[in-house]
């Protein structure tokens, strides 16, 4: 059992001996890597401090983008929502016109609601809510608030009960403007934001 011990101690040794030869190996090539890495450093230092003094530093001013076209850009900009809100605006009345006439488009009494209900809309906003964006929600939320009393005033009518469809129609006509004054406000106010 001793020589068993022994041969066993020889062997760790032995082992450990090559275990420290490996360690030995692997640290010279460190320092190597290290001394050939820190003359490269002192060679690339030697070479920054040897740029000729003539040399002019670099003028940036020629390459920043001049404040002149980012102005343009915003004038651009613009000039196009405003172009945006002619052309809605001439293709709306313009199909009116050619339907039969802007006098079938025109109630005073729904508009006044649709745009009441709006600014009372708009004048609700919040710190921070975008009060254009609150006339444009308040526009259709009153078309549609105008829609169902429209419609409940119709319902509530002689002409209803009677079922006389020729008085009828034209009321619901009536009754359908408010809806669509809110959305067509809501789309100029979706231009001016």
């Amino acid at each position: 059992m001793k020589k068993y011990k022994l041969l066993m101690t020889a062997e760790l040794e032995n082992k450990l001996i090559e275990v420290r030869e490996r360690v030995d190996t692997l640290l010279a090539k460190q320092r190597a890597a290290r001394r050939k890495y820190n003359k490269i450093k002192q060679v690339k230092k030697k070479s920054i401090a040897k740029q000729p003094k003539s040399a002019k530093p670099l003028d940036l001013k020629k390459y920043q983008i001049k404040p002149t076209g980012q102005n343009s850009t915003k004038q651009r900009r613009v000039g196009m929502k405003f172009l945006g809100i002619v052309v809605i605006v001439a293709i709306f009345f313009g199909a009116w016109e050619m339907g039969g006439g802007l006098d079938r488009a025109i109630d005073l009494m729904s508009l006044i609601f649709v745009i009441g209900v709006a600014v009372g809309h708009a004048l609700g906003a919040k710190d921070g809510e975008n009060k254009i964006t609150r006339f444009g929600d308040g526009c259709v939320r009153g078309g549609w608030l105008g829609f169902s009393v429209g419609v409940s005033l119709i319902t509530g009518s002689d002409i209803a009960a009677a079922m006389d469809f020729g008085s009828l129609m034209p009321a619901m006509a009536v009754a359908l403007l408010p809806p669509l004054y809110g959305y067509f406000f809501k789309i100029i106010t979706m231009q001016l934001e």
